[in-house]
């Protein structure tokens, strides 16, 4: 006697057994990469904003910088440069203090930004000054985008593509 399956039938105990006994077996021999849930919610929550999408436009390689005088000397520092039509974003990268990753940004055309940086089950918010310029002092390292909002809501929401910090 065989057994006939439907798509519209119920799922009954003996289907919840054997995809137990799969997801088992599965996470044996091919686990799921770690990490793999939150960059992957990560990226749906970015893919939510409906945000107009900043390209790359320009990565300089670390060069080094001077933060200021003293026993700190020259501390490492990468600019990225996003465009679009209605904002570029500059954004340096450096070392902070505690080993995180200090952001300095400036939106244009010079104006107020509402300013977050998302990160896999994390935001963290600014605001730029009149100039679009903004600080994020701390921030630990991994894949973030920010997205800048004008704050007089004249103009569309814009995201950088995810970088690594």
């Amino acid at each position: 006697m065989s057994a006939t399956f439907s798509p519209d039938e119920p799922m009954d105990a003996a289907d919840h057994a054997v995809l137990e006994a799969l997801a088992r077996v599965l996470d044996r021999v091919d686990p799921v990469p770690a990490g793999l849930v939150d960059r992957s919610l990560f990226a749906l929550t970015l893919e939510g904003l409906h945000a107009e999408v900043t390209e790359l436009r320009v990565l300089e390689l670390a060069v080094p910088a001077v933060r200021g005088a003293g026993d700190r000397g020259t501390v490492e520092a990468r600019t990225i440069t996003f465009t679009s039509d209605p904002i570029t974003v500059m954004i340096t990268l450096s070392v902070a203090p505690s080993g995180g990753v200090r952001i300095d940004g400036w939106g244009a055309p010079a104006q107020r930004f509402s300013v977050e940086l998302y990160r896999p089950g994390a935001t963290v918010h600014a605001e730029s000054d009149d100039g679009g310029s903004f600080v994020l002092p701390d921030v630990p390292r991994g894949p973030a985008s920010l997205v800048l909002r004008p704050v007089d809501g004249a103009g569309p929401a814009v995201s950088t593509p995810v970088i690594e910090l």
